[in-house]
């Protein structure tokens, strides 16, 4: 009886290590932000119809975008994965790649990005000539003016360079029409070099070389810090901006508070919004380029704030994950929540997305400008100098060009 015993118990030991290992097949976890970009809900109700449709379960957690890095990176020191899939910004690719935190994009499904994702956007991604996320959120940003400040100041339209930008708020201040025109999140955070990526970018350089190289000194990026500079000693660029993030100052602009704002494309939603000062006058418009860029052909520039869908590597169930991941990244998921711009070009030129969002050929056109921030496997520490520089200069404690200087200094030395 006893051999018959063990028998017994080693068939229901292995008959329950194969249910379970059944079990946890059939099952998904993933992280994403309960923040910006497609809500909750909609997430949800896609999870649903995936398990549906399949018989495997996603089971979320949302987070605030500030809990998401630590909670991967912790996810990643162990040996099964806390998340088989994540919600990945484009600033963490390079690190998560070369930490192998995630792996790249199976080839079948890299081909159908190519076909269908303009490369402004899929580059962002691309890490080491490999794709390692697949893109889910297009977001970058515009330019948004107060049509009846601009009006009372004597404007009808919107600038088109830098030169008219100042002109513009210069004469709105004189006028008394507003005491500071202009209104950005410049808080010592990663929003500070997102603005300043743009502003490189609209005179004509970048915070990267043609090698990829991190070059954040050069004569683009200082006449970006000096023009900073010269707006807030001008007062024509609100002071408070120093201490505000990017939600702080689209409230400012929605409420009143400022004749022109750059900011992400959120902002064209709350413009729509009845209950708010800017209901009816406020306008999305590019983001103006200096004037000797525009002569010499250049385009408005923007800075991108993308994020895609990404596997981990210590995923028990990568199969199903990129499975699902094609599922919820799909066109015909965002042909149906045209609250955030779609990433594939076939939703673009569609009666509904014309209907839907009137700014989309405006955002065709701005995002064909997008600028990336450096791709760096040390990013976050290249970012925390560079904010402390540019920061410093902002409050005068430096000139521009010395800010640069050391900020590519310690840059410099994180490869040593």
């Amino acid at each position: 009886m006893d051999g018959i015993g063990k028998k017994v118990r080693c068939l229901i030991t292995l008959l329950w290590l194969v249910m379970s290992s059944f079990a946890y097949g059939r099952e998904l976890r993933m992280l994403y932000m309960a923040q910006a970009g497609y809500q909750p809900s909609h997430i949800v109700q896609r999870a649903r119809s995936f398990e549906q449709e399949t018989g495997i379960a996603v089971h979320l957690s949302f987070v605030e975008y500030e809990d998401q890095y630590k909670l991967i990176v912790e996810s990643a020191a162990k040996e099964r994965a806390d998340y088989d899939i994540i919600l990945e910004d484009i600033i963490w690719t390079a690190e998560f790649a070369e930490r192998r935190i995630i792996d790249p994009v199976p080839p079948e499904l890299v081909q159908e990005v190519e076909r269908g994702i303009v490369p402004e956007i899929s580059s962002a991604f691309m890490y080491d000539d490999t794709l390692w996320a697949v893109p889910f959120l297009a977001n970058f940003q515009l330019m948004y003016s107060n049509m009846e400040l601009l009006q009372q100041a004597g404007y009808s339209e919107p600038p088109d360079t830098l030169e008219e930008l100042v002109e513009i708020a210069s004469k709105a201040k004189e006028q008394g029409v507003i005491e500071y025109p202009i209104f950005l999140p410049l808080r010592k955070q990663e929003a500070l070099i997102c603005v300043f990526v743009w502003l490189t970018g609209s005179f004509g350089g970048g915070l990267s070389n043609e090698d990829g190289e991190i070059d954040v000194d050069n004569a683009a990026s200082r006449r970006a810090l000096s023009f900073l500079v010269d707006m807030l000693n001008r007062g024509l660029l609100n002071p408070f901006s120093l201490q505000q993030e990017e939600v702080f100052a689209a409230e400012a602009f929605t409420w009143g508070d400022a004749l022109f704002t750059m900011n992400w494309t959120f902002v064209t939603g709350l413009m729509r919004e009845k209950h708010r000062p800017i209901y009816g006058a406020g306008r999305a418009s590019l983001i103006p380029p200096a004037r000797t860029v525009l002569e010499e052909g250049g385009r408005s520039s923007t800075v991108s704030g993308f994020q895609g869908l990404s596997v981990t590597r210590n995923s028990a169930n990568k199969d199903a994950a990129w499975r699902f991941i094609r599922y919820l990244s799909s066109p015909d998921f965002q042909r149906k929540h045209l609250e955030e711009m779609s990433v594939w070009r076939e939703v673009w030129g569609e009666e509904r997305t014309f209907q839907k969002d009137p700014d989309i050929s405006l955002k065709m056109e701005q995002i064909a400008g997008v600028r990336n921030r450096p791709i760096h496997p040390q990013y976050r520490k290249v970012s925390l100098h560079l904010q402390h520089w540019i920061y410093e200069a902002l409050r005068g404690e430096v000139s521009p060009s010395a800010a640069l200087e050391r900020a590519r200094e310690e840059i410099e030395g994180l490869s040593d």
